[in-house]
């Protein structure tokens, strides 16, 4: 499975979310290295468990900074960004406790899921308040 390369195409036209989507694209390549057996980890958790953790707690933090922005500006979005946003950390965290649970998850499942979301969420939803950021 190939990683995420940074894209202009990502850009929203503002330095603070731009450098914080190329961040969580570093993260995700982090997570997608260890959870893919490419980068041991360092830890006693189980096998990319550590990344996903990372990427929750980024996730988390990058959706607050973007809501802010949104409200700030007067994003007409606002309300189902917001949404998209609060069910894809309602996944992630529902993923994170079936793997301490137990469950079994395949990793490639878990890095597609994510993949497909942030290159998604950047290049369609994201770009929706980018026309009005510029």
């Amino acid at each position: 499975m190939p990683k995420i390369e940074w894209m202009d195409s990502f850009s929203v036209h503002n330095k603070t979310l731009d450098d914080q989507h190329e961040k969580w694209i570093e993260i995700f390549n982090r997570a997608h290295g260890q959870m893919m057996g490419e980068i041991p980890e360092d830890d006693t958790l189980g096998i990319g468990e550590t990344a996903l953790i990372e990427m929750i707690k980024y996730t988390k933090y990058h959706f607050f900074s973007e809501e802010e922005f949104m409200k700030k500006n007067g994003f007409p979005g606002y309300e189902e960004h917001k949404r998209l946003h609060q069910a894809f950390v309602m996944k992630l965290d529902r993923i994170s406790s079936d793997i301490q649970e137990g469950t079994f998850v395949m990793n490639s499942e878990i890095i597609k899921l994510i993949e497909n979301w942030l290159i998604d969420h950047i290049l369609t939803e994201d770009q929706k308040y980018a026309t009005d950021s510029r």
